[in-house]
């Protein structure tokens, strides 16, 4: 990870809420970047490091992938950026009317006192253009993205208390999940310092209540190998690493059959060992799984997937599976997953 003056974007990935499949939102015209225009510019020449003061304002961590916009506002690509270069060559190559965007307000206080807040793009803009003063910038430890272990929930304060005892997932790409009441919700998380103040941007889409409650640039008070505290000034969490061996895990990546299709096989059979802690079933002899696209045919034990060997209709999508017991028929346990196709 090298300085960066600011690399602002949105990262918005599909998320369906607890009984339906919910397309992909359109964009708001007013929080994306637009290709050429004058921020745009701006952001090009900031990650190419073509400006005569080299400054570092906001340093990323990478690697994330990157949602980019049609100019209807529709979702026309996502990329994976895995460092500055990479992504200063993907804003060169971006057709005129593409968009890119991220999560507002960000809110920080400088090292001399004075308040840091970007609320939109006009004045993050000028926040680029204020920021002239030099920072040593030290790495995010790469612990607040490691793929082996969960983000158990801890809630500290604050109104939404009912998040308690749920699980964050986050894969080196920087695409994420939320576990939360038996439910599944697609999403990303990108880390970033503003000077020596470390930052959580998360951006999830689809459920208005799960919105309302996570969709903010959250500070990172502390954390170490075992933890990590956040707020918004609303609601304070902790996260605790969660470690299970083999693995325990509930967002799976494959990569795309072709380049930019969103689209890939995924062997949903060679996930059981890593989804299964999940269930609370001690042993996975005692029951049967079946896979299904909806909410709704998951409850109802109709339309099974048959192909275990799955190609992802939508990207990302969750997939149901329902657990019954072997003698009895009965259903035990429900689960949904994430299917995520990338381009490797």
């Amino acid at each position: 990870m090298k300085n960066l003056w600011y690399l602002p974007l949105i990262l918005l990935l599909t998320v369906f809420n607890s009984c339906e499949d919910e397309p992909i939102s359109k964009a708001d015209p007013s929080k994306v970047i637009i290709v050429n225009s004058e921020l745009y510019n701006l952001i090009q020449k900031a990650c190419s490091n073509d400006f005569e003061n080299q400054i570092t304002c906001i340093d990323f961590n990478y690697a994330f992938t990157l949602v980019v916009y049609d100019e209807n506002m529709e979702v026309f690509a996502y990329q994976i950026i895995n460092s500055d270069i990479e992504f200063s060559d993907f804003l060169d190559a971006l057709e005129e009317g593409k968009s890119i965007g991220l999560s507002y307000p960000i809110s920080s206080v400088l090292n001399n006192g004075e308040p840091y807040v970007i609320n939109n793009n006009d004045e993050l803009k000028d926040a680029i253009n204020k920021c002239l003063q030099a920072d040593t910038i030290t790495t995010c430890n790469n612990i607040l993205t490691e793929t082996s272990c969960m983000w158990k929930i801890d809630h500290l304060a604050g109104p939404n208390s009912e998040y308690e005892g749920s699980y964050f997932e986050v894969t080196n790409f920087g695409n994420a999940g939320l576990y939360f009441q038996d439910h599944s919700f697609g999403g990303t998380w990108i880390t970033y310092f503003i000077e020596e103040e470390l930052h959580l941007n998360i951006f999830l889409t689809g459920d208005a209540n799960v919105i309302d409650d996570w969709n903010f640039d959250w500070k990172v008070v502390s954390f170490d190998e075992t933890q990590m505290e956040i707020t918004n000034g609303t609601d304070s969490y902790r996260l605790l690493k969660d470690c299970y061996e083999p693995c325990r895990k509930f967002l799976f990546e494959e990569c795309e059959t072709e380049s930019n299709s969103g689209s890939a096989i995924f062997d949903l059979e060679s996930y059981f060992d890593c989804f299964f802690p999940l269930t609370g079933i001690p042993d996975p002899a005692t029951v049967a799984a079946s896979y299904y696209e909806t909410y709704d045919d998951m409850l109802a034990g109709t339309n099974p997937i048959v192909n275990i060997m799955y190609e992802n209709t939508v990207n990302p999508q969750v997939i149901y599976i329902r657990f019954e017991d072997v003698n009895t028929g009965e259903p035990v346990a429900y689960l949904p997953i994430i299917l995520k196709a990338i381009n490797c």
